[in-house]
């Protein structure tokens, strides 16, 4: 058995090591869940260098996978993290067998989508780039005391902290809170910490925020030039009910 943290060079060294031993990769702690297997040898991603296993490989399968080492394995890599941020169950098993292809048949093979899991790896790589690209657009603070802006995004995916790290540039020196569910991330002075979401709720919660960008919106509105499919191009139907600018897209698209 083939057992890795969950980040992204621990997963290819796990790819590699499934390789060389014709065994199952894993996350830590989901032995268990492999059944029989769990009593197998234990071979540990974490703790191998990443040149040790592609000479292993190249000697035991006759694989070169020499490129790892340089800029497309540091896109493979990116590509794993991306995925890791996808919310889906099968995440891992997608995760690890896009790797194996990559390994087998090469690099290209993998960045371009040619097998099915590859496709998917790709298509989740770029739903959760293409989430953070949005919320950059979409997310509207409401300020609170002490300098600190506060939001309440709708996301699918776990990138949280990736869209908090994007907003810096653009308030320097500056407390940025999004609340998630029942618990609030906050990033200030250059680190994220996570703490209960109580003491921001009020703070999304100010109707005459929200009123303000719906008036400024509906003031934009032409009812004459209404394109419904070119807005849910700019604004897909997803994000309707959370944004003002969505509201009046639904209502407008219901006439």
């Amino acid at each position: 058995m083939i057992i890795c943290s969950p980040a992204p060079w621990p997963i290819i060294k796990a790819a590699l090591l499934a390789q060389i031993h014709n065994d199952l990769p894993c996350f830590h702690g989901e032995q268990d869940s492999l059944g029989l297997f769990k009593d197998t040898a234990i071979h540990n991603a974490d703790t191998v260098s990443l040149a040790t296993l592609t000479n292993q490989l190249s000697d035991t399968c006759g694989l070169d996978v020499t490129w790892l080492l340089g800029s497309p394995g540091q896109t493979l890599a990116r590509l794993v993290a991306a995925n890791l941020r996808y919310q889906a169950s099968d995440r891992a098993a997608v995760v690890f067998a896009a790797a194996e292809q990559a390994l087998r048949y090469g690099h290209s093979y993998c960045f371009c989508g040619i097998g099915d899991i590859s496709r998917i790896f790709i298509s989740r790589a770029k739903v959760v780039s293409h989430e953070v690209h949005k919320m950059l657009g979409f997310i509207r603070f409401t300020p609170a005391p002490n300098n600190t802006l506060v939001a309440r995004p709708k996301l699918f995916h776990q990138t949280a902290d990736l869209i908090l790290k994007k907003f810096v540039s653009r308030y320097p020196n500056t407390c940025l809170v999004l609340i998630l569910d029942d618990t609030a991330l906050m990033l200030k002075d250059g680190v994220i910490a996570e703490l209960p979401a109580a003491a921001y709720l009020p703070y999304i919660e100010d109707r005459d925020f929200a009123a303000a960008w719906e008036t400024y919106y509906q003031s934009q509105y032409i009812a004459t030039r209404k394109n419904i499919k070119l807005a849910q191009h700019a604004i897909p139907k997803k994000y309707w009910d959370w944004l003002a600018e969505g509201k009046i897209l639904k209502n407008e698209a219901s006439k």
